[in-house]
């Protein structure tokens, strides 16, 4: 019983599928190269390897906002203390995004074009040590980060492009692992057509 639902699922969904392609309705893709200057310190290249998904580098500095937090609660006393900081230092960040909505966004008569749309991403990245920094916080000389994002990229006029992202991660330095929330915001500009 369980295999023929599974079959007629099946069945149900790659009906759907071909009948949508076959219906005229126009398939959005990625753009197959795309390089970007991202204002301040920042140059990117995202290559397209399907129709929806890219393989995105960005480098060769970075800029980071920096925040910690410690409360110490001992009996009756309890002390806490947060402080910001920021870290400016040579780093390469790789992503693999998934567009998910530009089939959608191009039904809506929006703009597709230069991989505008909303993404998932799987991140990996590296930073050296620091060129600046601030001194109230520890800045290791290496991390790592491995994590998850979600995000928007919008393209406007000919070369203006913003990116917002956010997501959870693992950071690893100086032999310790804990969890970094990523978040960014880039605004740059398309470089060459």
């Amino acid at each position: 019983m369980k295999s023929y639902f599974l079959t007629s699922l099946l069945l149900m969904a790659f009906t759907g599928i071909t009948l949508a392609q076959s219906a005229g309705e126009a398939e959005a893709k990625v753009e197959k190269h795309q390089f970007a200057c991202n204002i301040l310190i920042n140059v990117s290249y995202e290559k397209g390897i399907s129709n929806k998904t890219t393989l995105r580098f960005s480098g060769p500095i970075a800029g980071s906002v920096l925040y910690t937090k410690t409360s110490i609660t001992i009996n009756d006393y309890h002390y806490e203390e947060s402080e910001w900081g920021y870290a400016i230092r040579p780093a390469l960040d790789v992503q693999i995004r998934h567009y998910y909505n530009l089939n959608k966004r191009l039904q809506k008569g929006k703009k597709v074009a230069r991989n505008s749309g909303n993404y998932i991403a799987g991140v990996v990245g590296a930073a050296g040590p620091s060129i600046a920094k601030s001194d109230n916080l520890y800045v290791p000389d290496f991390t790592l980060l491995l994590g998850a994002i979600w995000g928007i990229q919008r393209n406007y006029g000919e070369r203006f492009m913003m990116n917002v992202n956010i997501g959870p991660g693992v950071n690893f330095y100086d032999s310790k692992s804990e969890f970094a929330p990523i978040g960014g915001v880039t605004l740059g500009f398309r470089l060459g057509k």
